[in-house]
């Protein structure tokens, strides 16, 4: 069953703490696949992975195609389709419930302090936990 966590974050830190959710899953184990909202999101995220703490090693890269021989733990993407052997996902956005469905574990940041975004993740959740899922909640 797909577990979904609803992290807590205010606008300025909503990249940082991706990031550091990156570094935790990474720390485990566990092959993370982050969808940013739009390019450029996706290529801050890729430059604050390297930088967001000085001691920080979060190998990570975009996806090179299917036959690439090497693929990092942590895939940044912008399009809502799962990468094949990924089983942990991060959403800086909301996508569909049926990607939701494709993974074991999925992080989704609420915005607290943007009152749109914060409306919009609680009717995600309710979406959600329709559809079944086992869902959580993190507060900063």
């Amino acid at each position: 069953m797909t577990e979904v966590l609803f992290v807590e974050v205010t606008a300025n830190r909503m990249e940082m703490r991706a990031c550091e959710i990156a570094e935790r899953t990474y720390v485990q184990g566990d092959r993370l696949q982050i969808i940013a909202v739009d390019p450029q999101q996706a290529v801050r995220l890729d430059s604050l992975l390297w930088t967001f703490r000085p001691d920080s090693f979060v190998p990570h890269g975009f996806p090179e195609g299917e036959k690439a021989e090497i693929v990092p733990p942590v895939i940044i993407t912008t399009e809502e389709k799962k990468i094949p052997d990924f089983k942990s996902l991060l959403m800086l956005g909301f996508c569909p419930v049926d990607t939701v469905g494709q993974f074991s574990q999925v992080f989704h940041l609420v915005v607290a302090d943007d009152r749109e975004r914060l409306e919009a993740s609680r009717h995600y959740w309710t979406q959600l936990r329709d559809a079944g899922f086992s869902l959580r909640h993190q507060k900063r």
